[in-house]
């Protein structure tokens, strides 16, 4: 017997953790203990934006026997364990990291072999981003023998973060006097934040909810921090970026009322807002534009390669690192119950961003 969490894709405070059995291992497959995975803010992005990106699709109920209408998995980044394998090239007790289902188990077909990891051949992930559908062999990868509890909750979200500075650097800011995060308190906005303020030749202001702003600012990635009641109390004149983590469409429209036609460029990346309505077709400024990481990733491993995109992300992502050890408490649980906790604090929007989640169920 194995355990999963599902949640209602029109209500997602409506979850219900699942009982099925286990089905005898396939040829070619392996399965794996999954966890400790890491819960952020960004799960709850992927949920939102699951149909318009197609996140529903990596873990379809339906495609593992598990029938459900109108529910689906929720995808969280995190460690494997290989407990069983019929397949040659991937040995029991093999550690992996990736993408993953909030599930006990979970049957894999390794394929596209390398010596640091493996795609999943399922044939109903086939079709999808490899990003997503790549598995790393950690003790074979480097980049995993230092901060390994802060990997399954900063790595994929600062690689955004990465992506985003990168993006915006690379276009000069689209004219930009400065950059400024909404959400800002969340672990994608600061990995952005630190990447920005690295550069030293961008202002990088925050906004963020007035329960956040002490810990924003004691992060020091920005050099000024606002809430989202004193908006009005920034610059209008200053020639901004803004990079939306929130998707919360009044927000936007007081910025972009505020800014008018100073919003030389708007990235939108996530919506830990996710129940607030989106935003709106904006009659001054520039419009909102979709920021998809993974397109990013191609067009920069095109001009890099895979050894130089690891060496330039690598550059930023183990120094900060060190810097979370100041402003972030990994907090580690294989309880349901601390997790539909925290779970339900993120939908609230009241989880503790000095706080890095990791659960096994």
């Amino acid at each position: 017997m194995t355990q999963t969490l599902l949640v209602n894709r029109s209500d997602f405070a409506d979850v219900a953790l699942v009982t099925t059995n286990e089905e005898a291992l396939q040829d070619g497959f392996i399965r794996v203990s999954i966890g400790p995975w890491a819960l952020t803010s960004n799960n709850i992005t992927y949920m939102a934006v699951g149909d318009q990106i197609g996140y529903w699709k990596f873990f379809e109920p339906k495609d593992y026997g598990i029938e459900m209408d109108g529910f689906g998995r929720m995808p969280v980044w995190g460690y494997a364990e290989v407990i069983e394998s019929k397949c040659d090239s991937v040995a029991v007790g093999t550690m992996i990291y990736g993408f993953l289902p909030i599930a006990q188990t979970f049957d894999m077909k390794p394929v596209k072999l390398t010596p640091i990891g493996f795609q999943d051949g399922n044939d109903h992930r086939a079709a999808l981003h490899p990003v997503y559908n790549s598995y790393t062999v950690i003790d074979n990868d480097p980049s995993f023998a230092a901060h390994r509890d802060l990997q399954p909750v900063l790595r994929p979200l600062f690689t955004t973060s990465f992506l985003i500075d990168d993006f915006l650097a690379d276009e000069n800011f689209f004219g930009a006097e400065q950059v400024l995060l909404l959400s800002a308190s969340s672990k994608t906005a600061l990995g952005t934040a630190y990447c920005l303020k690295q550069r030293g030749n961008i202002k990088v202001a925050a906004l963020t909810s007035e329960a956040n702003k002490t810990f924003t600012q004691a992060t020091g990635f920005y050099d000024k921090v606002y809430t989202y009641d004193t908006i009005t109390d920034m610059n209008p004149d200053v020639r901004t970026a803004v990079v939306d983590m929130a998707g919360n469409g009044k927000v936007m429209a007081n910025v972009y009322d505020h800014f008018e036609e100073n919003i030389v460029y708007n990235c939108m990346v996530g919506k830990s807002h996710w129940d607030g309505a989106p935003p709106k077709a904006p009659s001054l400024g520039a419009p909102p534009i979709m920021f998809f990481a993974p397109d990013r990733v191609k067009h920069r491993m095109s001009e890099w390669g895979g050894e130089g995109f690891a060496k330039n992300l690598a550059a930023r992502w183990l120094p900060f690192c060190e810097t979370a050890k100041t402003w972030l408490d990994i907090v580690e649980s294989h309880e349901v119950t601390d997790l539909l906790k925290v779970y339900r604090g993120f939908l609230q929007g009241d989880a503790s961003p000095a706080n890095g989640y990791l659960f096994k169920i």
